[in-house]
């Protein structure tokens, strides 16, 4: 009796995650296309098959060679079939095909929804169906479609790409800023504060839609008049953020130069909706940094940006008495916590100025986004210092670099090292 193994010899040098991946391609490849995928196996007339070997012996640098072709093999044959341009294609799609599955193009998509949609052109009224579904890894999702193809086909609302995308559109909604001094604190000892148009335009731009985002604010008071307080610095640090709050590091920032002769007058957020008043979550987190921190005093300031529809909605909030009193003995996150008040914060005079300018100070490394490709490693207590420099924008290769080492092992070719991934 004689057995063969499919892997050959292949385990000697590589892991089996490796070998699977390189099996499957192999396969694909004579499926797609016999004859090329023999040619490509056998690269020059001194391949030779060794005997009980199913696979020719080549060496570990030549196996990423024939990996790589028959990879391109494989997608060409399904851009020419589909009409579609390889360049084209997501790292998941890619992923996809190279598996066999069968990923119908753009334009079938387009002729099925078309179909799906003429039943209902006749009726104007738009109806909200809420779905029920599982996702691979047990989680319950709920999704509300308004059309008959969303109800058939899962479409993602949060997906990374169309996030991505429509961040790069924030710095047009700064052509439409309206400052909100509606029902703000007058009295003798309020503080009015002036923000920087270039600072705000930097921290907009370096946003996310839905996921809120942070920095902290410094700045003095001019000679003339100590009841004005203008914004000089804005301070990015490591932070984790998602749709309803920001984990901010418990340090504050340490700059023995920039921030030297700078009081810190609060922070500024990010958020979806634009309310009268701080969320509990903000007036938690304001009230914990107060008592921590003996530098925040009683006038600190929360700056809340809104991305109201095409444009930036801006108010300034300070806490009152019991709103600190509430948010530092707070340990409830939900959204209704019990004993909250929308009184517990109060709106300050905020002016928008393009006559003064201000500074932005990130970590050094400029990394400052934790929230969606390394949140492993984030933690309260993350060590960091400060420099002068430009904020990465949010979606930054920085921020998520699990998403390019696909990419840069396909791209690096003979010279790629890790062949682990190279299918993943």
């Amino acid at each position: 009796m004689v057995l063969f193994n499919l892997y050959d010899d292949w385990l000697k040098s590589i892991s089996s995650y490796t070998a699977f991946s390189r099996l499957i391609l192999l396969l694909r490849g004579l499926h797609v296309n016999n004859e090329k995928a023999k040619i490509i196996l056998r690269p020059d007339k001194s391949t030779v098959t060794e005997a009980h070997f199913v696979w020719p012996t080549l060496s570990d640098d030549e196996w990423i060679k024939v990996e790589v072709a028959l990879k391109d093999l494989i997608l060409a044959d399904f851009g020419k079939r589909n009409s579609v341009n390889i360049a084209s294609l997501t790292n998941s799609e890619i992923r996809d095909i190279i598996l066999g599955q069968e990923i119908a193009a753009p334009s079938i998509q387009r002729q099925q929804m078309a179909e799906l949609e003429k039943s209902t052109e006749a009726t104007s009224q738009v109806t909200a169906v809420q779905t029920q579904t599982t996702n691979v890894h047990g989680d319950t999702l709920q999704v509300v479609t308004t059309s008959n193809y969303e109800q058939q086909v899962f479409s993602s609302k949060s997906d990374w790409r169309v996030r991505a995308i429509s961040a790069t559109h924030l710095s047009l909604r700064l052509q439409h800023i309206y400052v909100s001094n509606d029902d703000v604190k007058d009295d003798a000892g309020s503080f009015t504060y002036v923000i920087p148009k270039n600072i705000l335009r930097a921290f907009v731009s370096s946003s996310d839609l839905r996921t809120q985002v942070a920095a902290f604010l410094y700045g003095t008071s001019p000679p003339d008049n100590k009841q004005v307080k203008e914004i000089k610095a804005v301070v990015w640090v490591p932070q984790r953020g998602n749709n309803n709050t920001v984990e901010l590091p418990s340090a504050l920032p340490k700059e023995d130069y920039l921030l030297k002769d700078l009081e810190p007058l609060g922070w500024i957020k990010t958020q979806a909706l634009d309310i009268p008043h701080l969320t509990p979550t903000d007036v938690s987190n304001q009230a914990k940094v107060m008592a921590e921190h003996s530098e925040w005093g009683p006038n600190s300031i929360c700056v809340v940006t809104s991305f109201t529809p095409g444009s930036i909605s801006l108010s300034a909030h300070c806490l009152t008495v019991a709103g600190f009193e509430w948010g530092r003995k707070n340990t409830d996150n939900g959204p209704n916590p019990p004993g909250f008040n929308p009184n517990m914060s109060e709106r300050v005079q905020l002016l928008l100025s393009d006559r003064i300018l201000g500074m932005t100070l990130v970590p050094e490394g400029k990394i400052w986004n934790y929230g969606i490709g390394l949140t492993q490693m984030w933690t309260p207590n993350l060590p960091y210092s400060v420099v002068l420099d430009t904020p990465l924008a949010f979606w930054a290769e920085q921020h998520r670099p699990a998403s390019f080492l696909t990419f840069a092992n396909i791209e690096g070719g003979d010279e790629s090292a890790d062949v682990e991934n190279s299918f993943a």
